[in-house]
């Protein structure tokens, strides 16, 4: 990719129940999350896009469509852009997680997780939007800053926010933002022939 957009779907079920899951057609978007999926869309509407790439979940795949509804480009869901692996704990309650690594909890690494988004963004060429969760977009984040785990945890991927990143000079133009940016804009604007 040339610039990647990176969403995390808008706010599901699984948030607002506090459930960590990889279920891949159980949790939906609620109304909340609809609407901040369409405030997304309409800040990217215009801006010029080679595709749209979704994590199989349903929350990301419904956000995924709900933002192309202003865009009307080709989506394709990616394995890798997918959830965290929480092991033993997926479906379960955060509060009722011991307070332990992820490690320790045999949940999928930092690193791997950090590894599967990078490997999606160099496979596509263009600029791309890929709709994914707030794990794997913090740990995509935090390689580009140079972060270990431990430094990442004040990145903050709220609901249906967007990171920007340029690839070709591998640097970060906006981490967590509901707004577009004036800079991006002028990046990514479709220029009239």
């Amino acid at each position: 990719m040339k610039y990647a957009v990176l969403i995390r779907h808008g706010e599901s079920y699984t948030n607002r129940n506090g459930i960590l899951s990889t279920e891949l057609n159980k949790y939906r978007l609620t109304e909340e999350g609809i609407e901040q999926a369409r405030f997304t869309g309409e800040q990217l509407k215009g801006l010029k896009f080679d595709g749209i790439v979704s994590s199989p979940v349903l929350r990301a795949v419904e956000t995924a469509h709900i933002i192309n509804q202003y865009l009307n480009l080709d989506i394709v869901t990616d394995n890798r852009a997918i959830e965290s692996d929480f092991g033993e704990y997926n479906g379960k309650r955060i509060v009722d997680i011991p307070d332990k690594s992820r490690n320790e909890l045999g949940m999928e690494s930092f690193q791997s997780q950090a590894d599967r988004m990078i490997s999606l963004i160099n496979s596509y060429d263009g600029n791309y939007i890929v709709v994914s969760h707030s794990f794997p977009i913090r740990c995509v984040l935090a390689h580009y800053l140079g972060m270990d785990e431990e430094e990442s945890f004040g990145i903050d991927i709220r609901h249906a926010s967007m990171s920007t990143i340029d690839l070709t000079s591998q640097k970060l133009l906006a981490i967590g933002s509901l707004l577009v940016s004036q800079r991006i804009k002028k990046i990514l604007q479709i220029i009239e022939a």
